[in-house]
């Protein structure tokens, strides 16, 4: 006489078989997406589409000088901007300092900023400052190995007098720095997708050529 099995027995076998396979697909899924973070290549696409959204296009951004030095130059401009605006908020400032400026840096470059008068005074808790600061570029020129940034920085204090000097920083970038100082994959992924850092970051004295000059955020509160 056959052997015939039980109906519980036979369905207890199939969720069995089951369980097991789902165990091996996602142990596969586990392996594929430790694999995938953090992310070693970015990827930079372009997406263009119509009003109506008919018609999508994804193109991928090819390596070019041109479009190469664009980027450097927009990133280089935001990262003067981030560093060198003062805001009476100070709480402002500081998550400029803290969520731009510092993951766009390297780590010897943002050590540099903590060590500026300025920041030791805006980093102190519940203080407001009475001036703001503000960026205007002059020139931004890419030479054979570093970027030259003249700009002219225009404070402003609460009797409304403002005070206008002008500064020529040398700034080397280097980007996809993935494997040599890491950064967290939330900051990479919401405001560095490329990895690019600001790794030599030097004020320049005019009137003596080649030497280093001061900082703007070196500045005396009492000068401003």
């Amino acid at each position: 006489m056959a052997k015939i099995v039980e109906p519980p027995v036979l369905t207890s076998r199939i969720l069995a078989f089951m369980l097991a396979a789902s165990v091996v697909v996602l142990g596969v899924l586990v392996v594929t997406l430790i694999k995938m973070v953090p992310l070693e290549r970015p990827e930079v696409f372009f997406v263009s589409a119509s009003s109506s959204l008919s018609n999508v296009s994804i193109k991928g951004m090819e390596p070019d000088a041109e479009i190469t030095k664009s980027y450097e130059e927009g990133f280089i401009r935001e990262y003067v901007i981030a560093r060198n605006t003062l805001y009476q908020n100070t709480e402002t400032t500081r998550n400029n300092w803290t969520r731009i400026v510092k993951p766009w840096s390297s780590s010897d470059v943002f050590a540099s900023l903590t060590k500026t008068n300025l920041y030791q005074i805006y980093t102190q808790e519940n203080q407001l400052q009475p001036i703001e600061c503000n960026v205007s570029f002059s020139s931004v020129a890419k030479t054979r190995r570093d970027w030259v940034v003249e700009f002219d920085w225009i404070c402003k204090n609460n009797s409304g007098q403002s005070v206008k000097k002008n500064y020529t920083i040398v700034i080397k970038l280097k980007s996809d720095i993935s494997k040599d100082e890491p950064i967290e994959d939330l900051s990479r992924l919401r405001i560095n997708p490329l990895g690019t850092q600001v790794t030599y970051y030097e004020i320049m004295d005019k009137n003596r050529n080649g030497a280093k000059g001061e900082d703007p955020l070196n500045s005396d509160l009492a000068d401003m």
